[in-house]
């Protein structure tokens, strides 16, 4: 009888921990271009699932690209963006599944320059300001 209860035991313990195993990601891999020109390191890529995002990563290498997604509903129609930019891309969630896209959109040059122009702005600023205190 004891060997029988030890045996239940075992069952029971080896089934919780057979039905813990996690689920596998979906991997997405790809390029990203922005002007038709690949994507410069540290764009980023986000999956939004109904206006929230659910992962994000950023471009390492010059346009590549590696994303993945987890503990989401099978069938979740997730839509991707570069750096805010809706892609017009979209996919199925299914865990353990792996995509390969190429993702392509449009920036403003005035948007997609803006940050290093005030930069450059700002250093020239300060630039002056310093020179015209020397000269006192």
């Amino acid at each position: 009888m004891k060997k029988i209860s030890l045996f239940l035991f075992l069952l029971i313990i080896n089934l919780v921990f057979v039905s813990a195993v996690p689920e596998l990601p979906m991997l997405i891999t790809g390029e990203v271009y922005i002007n038709n020109h690949p994507a410069r390191a540290g764009t980023e890529i986000s999956a939004m699932i109904n206006g929230n995002e659910v992962a994000k990563t950023e471009i390492s290498d010059a346009g590549k690209f590696t994303l993945l997604l987890q503990k989401l509903n099978e069938g979740d129609e997730i839509k991707l963006y570069v750096d805010g930019i809706d892609t017009k891309e979209s996919i199925l969630y299914k865990s353990g599944d792996f995509k390969q896209l190429t993702l392509k959109v449009e920036k403003s040059y005035v948007i997609y320059y803006a940050g290093g122009t005030a930069l450059a702005l700002l250093a020239l600023a300060g630039v002056i300001t310093w020179r015209k205190k020397r000269k006192r």
